[in-house]
């Protein structure tokens, strides 16, 4: 029987096929809508995993100041420090490596020039560990000096790279010594190994991505280098760390590392918060989520629209075919009869609109990925998942036949002798 009723709809709609065609029009608009932003939303949310993925992997944490990550985050401009002691961190069970990165502003004097003068001032001082650069290139990039000179190596420590901005301010070269001082008159004569080669010059934006907004040194060109521990001489105690990277050992939970990370560090007063990949992807989560809601509910102002029209046609129908209503009855159809084949009618609308608003959707999607890739240099993922296509149109089935409701019972409820004697 319901392959019958079926059959009724269908012939109905298709008997009706301009009135039919404007009404599926409003439905598939707003599904098309909705579908383009979710798929952006969903390709979005798996694009920027991607990336965070590539970079954290499966084994490494960051430290970074508590409350800096997540709802609770601070709000200053400032770059906030934390203390550390590095060596105690790589004693913890299930850490392999870690590397830290200071950074103070120190005097520092350049080399003596042609004419007994040199270059003075004050400039930010950063110090990396050396297993950043063996360890952790996927959050470095790709670090290149130019030609000539080197970066450190394990057991430097009087030695300096410095920024191409402030090689030529300082007027250094590599090999090179420069003067730095830092707390209580402590100063050392570090020898220039390295300068650091510009971003734009075969180093590009994909594979020097810098491990933190403003920390790489690819980018920051006005910045003196310097082992870690060379920081310890020029400044004393670990009070100034910006950032510090862990991986663990091999077959390690790495949140339960990051956890045990945490609450030791903490309890011998640094004030850090351990990030993972899976706390990164899920701030993600939330957030594009939380975007593509949004822009999806705006989108399904579109769909109420296309309900109204759904709900017009079939009161339109209900009123053309009322004779007819009677006849059914007359013959012993039900009012549950009656009303399932009106569902089933509206119902039918509204897949037909889902149907091509979500082939129109997905369409859009990659239209709007291959722009954002053609003219922003990144490559969005373009999700056509069943289960998006899936509740798509079911969704859009039961909004045609929730629009068609009230047509429906009103349908059901006429009475035959009435309905027989409709002109």
């Amino acid at each position: 029987m319901l392959k019958d009723f079926f059959m009724l709809a269908a012939r109905s709609i298709t008997h009706r096929k301009m009135r039919s065609w404007l009404t599926v029009i409003g439905v598939f608009i707003g599904i098309t809508a909705v579908v383009a932003l979710i798929s952006i939303g969903l390709g979005l949310d798996q694009t920027i995993k991607q990336q965070v993925a590539g970079v954290f992997g499966v084994d490494t944490f960051v430290l970074v100041p508590k409350g800096s990550f997540g709802p609770q985050r601070h709000t200053g401009t400032s770059a906030e420090e934390y203390a550390l002691d590095l060596q105690y961190l790589k004693s913890i069970p299930g850490v392999k490596v870690a590397a830290a990165v200071r950074q103070r502003t120190g005097f520092v004097q350049g080399p003596t020039k042609a004419d007994g003068t040199s270059t003075q001032g004050f400039l930010p001082v950063m110090g990396l560990s050396t297993e950043l650069m063996n360890e952790f290139e996927s959050f470095t990039g790709k670090l290149a000096v130019q030609p000539g000179g080197r970066l450190f190596v394990a057991g430097d420590v009087d030695v300096a790279v410095l920024g191409t901005d402030t090689a030529k301010r300082l007027g250094a070269k590599v090999g090179d010594s420069i003067l730095v001082a830092g707390d209580d008159k402590k100063e050392l004569t570090l020898t220039v190994v390295g300068i650091m080669k510009p971003s734009d010059e075969g180093t590009s934006s994909k594979t020097n991505r810098g491990f933190s907004a403003g920390m790489s040194p690819g980018q920051n060109k006005d910045t003196i280098y310097v082992p870690y521990d060379t920081m310890s001489l020029l400044w004393g105690k670990a009070n100034d760390v910006l950032v510090t990277l862990v991986r663990t050992q091999p077959g390690a939970d790495v949140n339960k590392v990051a956890d045990l990370v945490e609450k030791d560090l903490r309890a011998r007063g640094s004030e850090i918060s351990a990030i993972t990949y899976s706390d990164v992807s899920d701030a993600i989560g939330t957030m594009t989520s939380t975007v593509s809601a949004f822009l999806a509910g705006i989108a399904g102002i579109a769909l109420l629209v296309g309900g109204v029209g759904v709900m017009n046609t079939m009161f339109t129908s209900v009123l053309e075919r009322t004779k007819e209503i009677g006849v059914m009855k007359a013959v012993g159809a039900k009012n549950s009869h009656i009303l399932t084949i009106f569902l089933i009618e509206s119902g039918l609308m509204g897949l037909v609109g889902g149907v091509v608003g979500t082939l129109l959707g997905l369409g859009l999607s990659a239209v709007a990925s291959t722009f954002i890739g053609r003219f922003f240099g990144v490559h969005m993922a373009v999700v056509a998942s069943p289960s998006l296509i899936l509740i798509t149109l079911a969704g859009s089935f039961s909004l045609g036949a929730f629009a068609g409701l009230w047509p429906a019972w009103r349908a059901s409820r006429l009475p035959v002798v009435d309905a027989l004697r409709y002109e």
